[in-house]
């Protein structure tokens, strides 16, 4: 069960508080963290000082630890407002599409950012496959010597004996199914069934629509599922009575239920092929050749998130590029590295922000993602041959 941070556990690594904290009385800055869901985490951030999280909109978890690796961190729902003690390595994960959070702290910070490698890795709760429709169900009882001379269409089609046996062939090969087995047919299978002699056989038909979603590298097809006998499981047994008996019940609803009735069918199938394996994550491979559209992707995407404190790691696993790739890109087609390409594109940003004049040069910074006030000043001198607050004061001068 995932724990919130109003659990005793959390409180190693902070607390929470109800109200609101007000900027105006306290001194504190603060910036809006808005965050897209993703299953990977490749960075964490520390600051040396206490650090404070409203939760403005949508919903996240924590990721917490005192050490920066991705093994050793504590994932909590966020309950309530949250206040970080100092030197505690944090992230958060998007739950639901996105979020937005207010990341509040004081004006002197300092703070890091640690690539973690390999990242982390969050267990969203998502669907692999859905059922989006049943087309046809059947029960059928055939004698003897009966045969099925074949057919092949566009959806899946399971078929579970419930009593008796039959043989069915697929794709030229044949499958022998006995009592309380079953196996399914896959989109553009020819298949064909036939009871053998002496024998009866009573069978359930179920003809359905179902897609699979991939969100990674990790997602498994359905592919898996097909060219072979699902033998007697108590559980898939139970369903497929459970499917029958709604089918003919007349009770509202009893359509929904026939879908979730089904969908856990599959999913069980599914788990019974896993149980005991282990998958391996395949490597991703870097592309050898780049053309004009992946380099504006990467340039909008730098530019979309150019209030984070942006990695070279976190654009080379989003575009699954290998580092030196990356480099060779921005360097035929910018004459300069990707880094130097981000940090004059956030300075260029904070001078834009200080002629706006609606933050000071503190929350810039904090916005900008800068490590610290004292870095961001560093930076943009060297850039602009004059310190942030005296740029400040040439724009007043007439």
């Amino acid at each position: 069960m995932q724990l919130k941070t109003s659990n005793a556990a959390f409180s190693k690594y902070g607390s929470v508080y109800k109200a609101p904290i007000n900027l105006e009385q306290t001194g504190m800055i603060s910036r809006s963290w808005h965050l897209i869901a993703k299953r990977s985490i490749t960075q964490l951030y520390q600051f040396n000082c206490e650090v404070y999280l409203e939760m403005q909109e949508g919903m996240a978890a924590l990721l917490v630890s005192e050490e920066p690796q991705a093994d050793r961190l504590d994932a909590f729902a966020i309950h309530r407002y949250v206040k970080l003690k100092p030197n505690t390595y944090f992230s958060l994960v998007a739950v639901t599409s996105n979020i937005t959070c207010k990341l509040i702290t004081v004006t002197s910070y300092s703070s890091i950012v640690e690539e973690l490698s390999p990242p982390y890795l969050f267990e969203r709760i998502l669907p692999r496959i859905r059922i989006s429709e049943i087309l046809g169900y059947y029960y059928s009882i055939r004698n003897s010597g009966y045969r099925f001379g074949g057919e092949k269409h566009s959806y899946f089609e399971l078929t579970y004996v419930d009593r008796g046996c039959m043989t069915s062939e697929v794709d030229e090969i044949t499958y022998h199914l006995k009592e309380r087995e079953l196996m399914l047919y896959g989109p553009g299978q020819f298949h064909t069934q036939e009871i053998p002699e002496g024998c009866s056989c009573s069978y359930v038909t179920i003809i359905f629509d179902m897609e699979t979603m991939v969100y990674d590298v990790d997602s498994n097809n359905y592919e898996l599922l097909l060219n072979r006998v699902f033998s007697y499981d108590k559980k898939i047994h139970t369903l497929i009575k459970a499917f029958v008996m709604e089918s003919t019940s007349q009770i509202p609803y009893m359509n929904s239920l026939m879908l979730c009735l089904l969908q856990e069918t599959i999913v069980r199938l599914l788990q019974s092929i896993f149980i005991g394996c282990k998958n391996e994550r395949p490597a991703t491979e870097a592309r050898q050749h780049y053309q004009d559209e992946l380099l504006e992707k990467i340039l909008a995407y730098i530019d979309e998130t150019i209030y984070e404190p942006l990695t070279i790691a976190e654009i080379c696993q989003k575009f699954s590029l290998s580092r030196s790739s990356l480099q060779i890109l921005f360097k035929e087609n910018l004459d300069q590295p990707p880094k130097k390409y981000i940090n004059e594109l956030k300075l260029e940003t904070s001078r834009q922000m200080i002629c706006e004049g609606k933050y000071t040069i503190s929350e810039i910074a904090l916005m900008l993602g800068f490590n610290s006030i004292h870095y961001f000043s560093r930076a943009f001198t060297q850039k602009y041959g004059m310190a942030p607050s005296e740029y400040a004061k040439t724009l007043y001068k007439e």
